[in-house]
């Protein structure tokens, strides 16, 4: 996969709305509003991460890559809970960031290219489908509209109205008998 910046962004805000309805959830549940700074930190975090470091460190994306990249931002979303000084234990930190990834690739592998049908093909982009030029800038085919009736010369040349018959030969890749000297 390849996909670009723009759609990196995209991707990200649209399946960030799943970890935000659970750490709201969680905040109401529980009384914390840190659920919710959590996934407010971990979009802004990927976003950063999607804008300044993904474009010009990944050209390709192999799909094992979501995991290892998983890592790295659960490493600097734990780093940054813990200078922003939320609440949550390590442990439950741990398991939400976890189900929020889930939740979130889960959103992106199996709901957004049944939403969005040209999701995977548009780079991750999240477009409308609609002409690249305006309507008035497409090149369209020129085609005679009219039926004009076909004169002498161009039956000739056609060959439709030659009366004799065309001689019948053999095939020439076929194997045939070598005419004798």
């Amino acid at each position: 996969m390849c996909p670009t910046p723009l759609g990196r962004i995209q991707s990200r805000t649209v399946i960030i709305w799943g970890p935000a309805i659970l750490g709201l959830i969680l905040w109401i549940v529980d009384g914390r509003p840190d659920w919710l700074v959590l996934v407010v930190v971990y979009l802004l975090l990927g976003v950063a991460l999607d804008a300044c470091v993904y474009s010009w460190l990944l050209r390709y994306q192999p799909p094992w890559m979501s995991f290892v990249l998983a890592l790295a931002e659960f490493g600097l979303l734990y780093v940054l809970a813990q200078i922003l000084e939320l609440n949550p234990t390590p442990a439950e930190a741990i398991v939400f960031y976890w189900v929020c990834w889930a939740m979130a690739a889960a959103t992106r592998i199996a709901l957004l290219p049944i939403l969005a049908l040209t999701y995977i093909e548009s780079s991750w982009e999240i477009r409308r489908p609609a002409w690249s030029l305006p309507p008035d800038r497409v090149p369209f085919p020129v085609v005679a509209a009219v039926d004009i009736e076909q004169g002498p010369a161009v039956r000739g040349a056609s060959g439709a109205a030659i009366p004799i018959p065309i001689e019948r030969l053999p095939s020439p890749s076929g194997v045939h008998q070598v005419p004798q000297v």
